[in-house]
């Protein structure tokens, strides 16, 4: 509790302990409980980081307890039980209808964004601009190198994009054939995947949810291999027949290049207040840089209310 004594505050610590600099991995080391505990602690690791556990800070795991009282139960509420009645897509819609002078542009990729004495010019692939008084950048911390800036960002925030985070895991919603049953089973990092829960099931099929934190255990040559995938089920679904998979492929996509923000360690002392901080009139939001849901639409929001006030008090000041 003394690393994250106020979990929504922007500062934790101290860390006498050096827990910062520790990974998942290396935190479960420390453990001594019964194997199926310790099978059941792995599988939550495994899905919080959705990435190798040797690549994830143990402070992320930390943080996400602490944010829900250190209390597992709550956590497990926090993370999966509390949905919004109307789907993200209608929270989405609520804030851009809202914004009532912004101009929105689907499918415009920034390539350039310089500072001029009075403003910030930014470059759109295909040659469009966009001139305003201030920028809010809200990228991805693993694709902030494919912009150009002008001047450069700090070195750190540079720093950051080069090594990325962790989170490069699978999330595929798989049918498998019949009624599955309402199933939810957890498995440790050795297993090609970790979690595989009821989406919607009827006789004509079962829709899975499944989450593999790390792809490079999964015996699948595409993303829409159903004999990988079904092979992989089988030890935690035996029998399962798959029949197709839906999803995407974060951790190469371009303008993504991962899944959720987890940190690895180190990187929470060292970068997160930096990608925090303004440079000029180029500001920064965004969920990988979040105080406390950092990687969630809460710290998205979080972050986006933080910029804006920042961005407010800096032209009206």
């Amino acid at each position: 509790m003394g690393l994250f004594p106020e979990p929504y505050a922007p500062t934790w610590g101290p860390d006498p302990e050096g827990l910062g600099d520790r990974s998942l991995r290396e935190h479960l080391g420390t453990l001594h409980v019964k194997p199926e505990q310790r099978d059941w602690v792995e599988a939550m690791c495994c899905l919080l980081a959705f990435g190798p556990l040797d690549q994830a800070a143990a402070t992320e795991f930390f943080r996400t307890h602490a944010l829900s009282g250190w209390n597992a139960a709550q956590a497990m509420a926090a993370l999966s039980a509390t949905k919004l009645v109307k789907g993200t897509r209608a929270l989405i819609e609520a804030i851009a209808g809202q914004a009532q002078l912004a101009e929105i542009r689907l499918g415009a990729t920034v390539r350039r964004v310089s500072q001029t004495g009075d403003g910030v010019h930014v470059e759109v692939e295909g040659g469009e601009s966009v001139d305003a008084s201030a920028a809010l950048i809200a990228l991805p911390m693993n694709v902030l190198n494919s912009v150009e800036f002008e001047p450069p960002l700090s070195q750190v925030k540079r720093t950051a994009s080069q090594e990325r985070h962790a989170g490069v895991g699978r999330k595929t919603f798989v049918k498998v054939r019949g009624d599955s049953g309402n199933v939810s089973v957890l498995a440790p990092e050795e297993q090609a995947v970790n979690w595989a829960v009821t989406y919607a099931r009827s006789p004509q099929g079962s829709w899975l949810i499944v989450f593999s934190a790390d792809p490079g255990r999964l015996p699948m040559t595409a993303f829409d291999d159903t004999a990988g995938m079904q092979e992989a089920l089988q030890p935690l679904l035996p029998g399962a027949e798959v029949e197709s998979i839906v999803g995407w492929d974060w951790a190469n996509d371009p303008l993504a290049l991962g899944t959720w923000c987890i940190y690895r360690p180190g990187q929470l002392a060292r970068l997160l207040p930096d990608l925090r901080t303004a440079e000029g009139r180029v500001f920064f939001a965004g969920a990988d840089s979040a105080a406390a849901w950092r990687s969630f639409i809460d710290g998205a929001i979080e972050s986006g209310y933080r910029a804006a006030r920042d961005i407010d008090d800096s032209l009206t000041g």
